[in-house]
């Protein structure tokens, strides 16, 4: 490891040389800076825990992007901690203003409030811990310069609306700690990612594609037995609920005399009540997977302790198995609005089936319609 009287320029001007090389600096003990292969930069402190275990340990302090000024005053904090009240910062939980206070650590006081407070208090949690490179680095060290370099390295691979979501989870979580003074201020202010990338793409299967997936159900029930999935996917096609609320929807919600469910304010994302028909392919298929459980209250689609959260790798598989390229769980929302359109079921009542606040929310399903404007005009050509 090589050790040098570091200054800010130096520290811009470490570059990848094929290796992950460490460079200490000679001011703060246990501080240097890590480049990595890819050019990657991060600060870390490397130290001993306090007695009786005296492990030696490196830790993330900040990103690479963060001032060397500011870094040193986090390092001068983190030894104070460790060497004057004897605990390791790395470990104590406890709430600290400035910076003190890692991500992790303001995440951990967080989660009770948002899990309460919120309905998309679980996706919530979800999305803060993607924020790997982040978790153990002080709030007050996660400037502007380290948001736009993560913004940057996630441009290939998530659509601009992913990131921008991101990004005002992590805003809303230092403003909540900003309130609470848990920590001094919002360290950055960095602006939307162009979302032209985000177009929606109106994905729907076809009749092949139907025919494939229902097949795969059928499979996958012999070999696997009978689970959640097969009623989630044919209730999902046929009425076009959004995984949050299906996934959400108790027993008490289904009134299987009037053939109509119950969508609460609660579980839906526009926050107000709704109704839906439900045709006869759904109540078929609830009426099984309610003689399968046994159950006729609580969560239609239980998990551990509460509901089923994860269907990435279940629904993966399937749409794997029915060889469907493409395809997501919202799709099936796409598929059944499109559906309904290219039936022929004028944009108002599908506005109403979808519980789109606006009819321009609707409007991407026109051009399917055998009414659309392009068949109107055809109907004057001589």
């Amino acid at each position: 490891m090589t050790v040098a009287n570091l200054t800010q320029s130096l520290c811009n001007k470490l570059r990848a040389n094929g290796r992950r090389y460490d460079v200490r600096d000679s001011q703060i003990r246990g501080l240097f800076m890590r480049v990595e292969a890819s050019g990657r930069k991060t600060w870390y402190m490397n130290y001993r825990t306090p007695a009786p275990e005296r492990r030696l340990r490196n830790i993330k302090l900040a990103p690479g992007e963060a001032p060397l000024a500011r870094v040193r005053d986090a390092a001068r904090e983190f030894l104070a901690r460790l060497y004057l009240e004897k605990v390791d910062p790395a470990e104590d939980g406890r709430a600290a203003k400035g910076c003190g206070m890692t991500l992790a650590s303001l995440i951990k006081l967080y989660e009770p409030w948002v899990m309460s407070q919120r309905k998309s208090g679980w996706t919530t949690i979800r999305s803060l811990m993607l924020f790997k490179e982040f978790l153990d680095v002080p709030v007050s060290l996660i400037d502007t310069r380290a948001v736009e370099r993560w913004q940057t390295e996630q441009a290939g691979r998530l659509k601009g609306a992913t990131i921008n979501r991101r990004v005002a989870v992590l805003r809303s979580l230092i403003n909540w700690g900003v309130k609470r003074e848990l920590v001094d201020k919002l360290p950055f202010k960095v602006s939307k990612v162009s979302q032209r990338d985000s177009k929606i793409v109106l994905r729907y299967l076809s009749n092949a594609e139907h025919g494939r997936l229902m097949e795969a159900l059928r499979k996958r029930e012999e070999t696997r037995g009978i689970d959640y999935l097969k009623t989630a996917v044919i209730v999902s096609l046929n009425t076009g609920i959004r995984k949050g609320t299906l996934l959400s929807l108790t027993w008490e919600d289904i009134d299987f005399s009037s053939q109509s469910i119950t969508l609460r304010a609660a579980i839906m994302k526009g926050g107000k009540d709704a109704a839906l028909p439900l045709n006869k392919a759904a109540v078929k298929s609830l009426r099984e997977w309610q003689k399968h459980t046994g159950r006729t209250s609580g969560y239609i689609f239980p998990g551990d302790g509460s509901r089923i959260h994860d269907t990435k790798r279940a629904f993966g598989s399937l749409i794997k198995a029915a060889k469907i390229e493409n395809f997501t769980w919202h799709c099936m929302r796409h598929d059944f609005a499109s559906q309904l359109a290219m039936k022929g079921v004028p944009l108002h009542v599908i506005q109403k089936l979808m519980c789109h606040s606006s009819i321009d929310m609707t409007q991407r399903y026109a051009h399917l319609s055998p009414n659309s404007l392009e068949s109107a005009v055809r109907l004057l050509e001589k």
